[in-house]
């Protein structure tokens, strides 16, 4: 397969000893190729050593050219669309921060969320109208910066893939494209936390129609191109679900986003839980599309909060989740595709 692989750095442990240095060297001695650096772990680096975001991002490249890892993108820049607390030219100028972090860290991509504030405004010239802006102060920076829009399963206005690529669309813009991630599609179709069962009624006729639907679309070459890379994360089933009394329910969240940073694993480690139809949608994104770029992995889960559950860990499964994806699922799929038996 041609894809390169990446991981997300909040996706290598939360706990205070699990240091941003420990952790781009964990990756790359997994076999990682990329990171994603997550801004809160910029954040902690500048706290830690006393510096400006700036100054951390010309360090933190530093550690990754030593550490051979390409910087896939920075994120999440989040909320940014339709915010009625702050100015338009509030948060453009925000942005400009963040362009500038970019470039000392020597990527060309910032992701960014769907808004999933309450009182995000929805109407859809204002999205289009906010992003256009956004993108026409990326296009010409030195180097261009590109954005990448993900729709997050519980987004107040955008939460699935087909209406981030109508956003897309409307945009317009060469660097406002997509970022997909199936723990988004598949908690949002098929899977529901807080059912006994784990799934949805009608979940699997959904998520065939949505990968019919992706299968469709990425025939045109204009849109498989506004897919700028893919986040992979499974889930484990929740026993009991997140219902009233759960330690992680709440009456303020949707069910998948508790879930979300609860019990994300990465693919196929069915030996820890994992139960969503990841075949699937892999074989889908990632073969019949015939789409390639980078492939992160982003999974959350309580366990990184532990000490002893540190960034080695996390790699070492991230990696080993690829590698089965690589050996089993795909390469059985590639060889009854060629054999004429698909």
């Amino acid at each position: 397969m041609n894809h390169k692989l990446a991981i997300s750095t909040i996706s290598l442990g939360w706990h205070s000893s699990h240091k941003l240095e420990r952790k781009l060297a964990a990756a790359a001695s997994a076999g990682f190729q990329g990171v994603e650096i997550f801004i809160t772990d910029l954040d902690k680096y500048a706290t830690t050593h006393n510096l400006t975001r700036i100054e951390t991002a010309v360090q933190i490249k530093q550690h990754c050219s030593r550490n051979n890892l390409e910087i896939v993108c920075l994120g999440s820049f989040d909320n940014f669309e339709g915010d009625p607390s702050r100015s338009l030219e509030e948060r453009l100028e925000l942005a400009r921060e963040w362009i500038a972090i970019a470039h000392e860290l020597g990527t060309t991509v910032i992701q960014i969320p769907s808004n999933d504030a309450k009182d995000a405004i929805g109407d859809i010239d204002t999205i289009v109208s906010d992003f256009q802006a956004l993108s026409d102060i990326g296009l010409p920076a030195d180097p261009p910066i590109s954005f990448a829009y993900e729709a997050l399963g519980w987004g107040t206005h955008v939460a699935d893939w087909e209406e981030s690529l109508r956003i897309v669309e409307l945009v317009n813009r060469p660097n406002f494209g997509l970022c997909l991630d199936t723990y988004h599609v598949l908690a949002r179709l098929w899977a529901d936390p807080r059912a006994p069962s784990g799934g949805r009624p009608g979940g699997d006729a959904a998520l065939r129609a949505s990968l019919e639907t992706f299968l469709r679309r990425c025939k045109e070459p204009e849109v498989r191109e506004k897919i700028i890379y893919v986040q992979l994360s499974d889930a484990e089933k929740m026993v009991p679900p997140i219902l009233p009394g759960h330690e992680v329910y709440s009456e303020e969240k949707d069910g998948t986003h508790s879930w979300c940073t609860y019990g994300r694993i990465f693919p196929l480690e069915v030996e820890r839980g994992a139960y969503l139809p990841m075949e699937d949608i892999l074989k889908t994104w990632l073969v019949s599309s015939g789409w390639s770029g980078w492939v992160s992995m982003e999974v959350f889960h309580r366990d990184m909060k532990k000490e002893e559950n540190g960034p080695e860990e996390w790699a070492r499964r991230g990696k080993t989740s690829w590698d089965r994806i690589e050996s089993t699922t795909l390469a059985e799929y590639l060889r009854k595709h060629h054999s004429g038996l698909q």
